[in-house]
């Protein structure tokens, strides 16, 4: 009976610590990313969705790690996927923000524009989303501009 017992203790403590690896690589994550180690947050993010591939806060957390390294197509790839299955609209919207911010980092305004209004369904409240927001929506209203005019004169000079 004993013997029964210590098994049970120890099969349930190996669940137990199985079930808290992915949020113990998050953690480890935390510390590296806090003292500006992109590279090794990165890897603890990639270990925590490993262990639980439908984990949105190692999702986001992954992301983020990617976009201070500049990798930016592969933090957007993150930030859609944390977006897709995140249930907190608040964390939802910083992802698809994210995803706005570097969109607009890299003039895709409209790409960023329509990221931003996702992040603003999540959360109507956020001035900074609203902002960057107005920001594209004029930015890329100029860049029409600019290319009719560029049209216009070509046709002046064909002519």
């Amino acid at each position: 009976m004993k013997k029964f017992l210590v098994l049970s203790i120890l099969m349930i403590q190996a669940l137990v610590g199985f079930a808290q690896t992915d949020r113990q690589h998050i953690r480890y994550g935390n510390r590296w990313f806090k003292q500006d180690n992109y590279v090794k947050a990165e890897a603890e993010y990639r270990k925590a969705v490993d262990k639980n591939p439908s984990n949105p806060q190692a999702l986001y957390n992954l992301g983020c790690a990617l976009l201070m390294q500049k990798k930016d197509s592969a933090a957007i790839q993150q930030f859609e996927h944390a977006g897709k299955i995140e249930t907190d609209p608040k964390r939802k919207a910083m992802a698809y923000h994210n995803i706005g911010w570097i969109c607009q980092s890299l003039k895709m305004y409209g790409e960023a524009a329509e990221a931003y209004k996702e992040s603003l369904r999540n959360n109507p409240s956020d001035n900074e989303t609203r902002y960057n927001l107005a920001l594209c929506m004029r930015q890329q209203k100029k860049n029409k501009q600019d290319k009719d005019e560029q049209q216009q004169k070509k046709q002046q000079n064909k002519g």
